[in-house]
């Protein structure tokens, strides 16, 4: 399914994303607006499951989330993707799905619920291991406002030092693994979000 889906397993999630979520102080663009209609024929062909009220706002990439759905189907809604599968296929029995029927098939029987559920899943998951031995966000910030604070001469000759060297390499690495944690809390907040829309339906 996923390979008839051509979903990704994969996913980058740029900064730049979270400029159009939950959370931002963005309005909704016109372009915005075009990429929710175009989505739209992806979903439900039986009207049975509308089309979800955060579709504009979910800054995950359709490609991983159609990933996500299929990963979390259970036994059951597996055989009943098939069974509408087979009902499309008609008597066609020979003819391959495409990977938009595919698509839709899978949205029909299972909607954002268990992908959302995982994702979040994932997320904390990642949460946890960048905090693992290097702390939290809040001691990487305490960290920095320490050498931030430290005698602006003294750091300026020691630059040329090996112990003003590491310090500025230790510097760094703390810049960069506290932007890796406040990247990680705002999807993770995004997709909770998500996760909570879908719930109340």
């Amino acid at each position: 399914l996923l390979c008839l889906q051509e979903a990704e397993l994969r996913c980058l999630l740029p900064k730049s994303l979270l400029d159009h979520g939950f959370f931002s102080n963005y309005p909704l663009e016109e372009e915005d607006n075009k990429r929710s209609s175009s989505l739209i024929s992806n979903y439900s062909w039986s009207g049975r499951r509308k089309v979800p009220s955060y579709l504009s706002k979910l800054v995950f990439p359709q490609e991983f989330i159609t990933a996500l759905r299929t990963i979390a189907m259970k036994e059951d809604e597996l055989d009943k993707v098939s069974s509408l599968l087979g009902e499309l296929a008609g008597s066609e029995e020979e003819r391959e799905p495409s990977a938009s029927e595919v698509q839709a098939a899978v949205w029909e029987v299972c909607g954002d619920y268990g992908a959302l559920e995982l994702l979040v899943d994932l997320l904390r998951v990642k949460m946890v291991e960048l905090e693992e031995g290097t702390g939290t966000e809040a001691s990487d910030t305490e960290i920095l406002e320490k050498l931030h604070f430290e005698d602006p001469e003294d750091c300026t000759r020691n630059e040329q030092t090996t112990d003003g060297k590491l310090r500025r390499n230790y510097w760094s690495s703390v810049v960069y693994r506290r932007g890796q944690k406040q990247l990680t809390s705002l999807f993770l907040r995004e997709a909770e979000h998500a996760l909570e829309l879908c719930a109340k339906g």
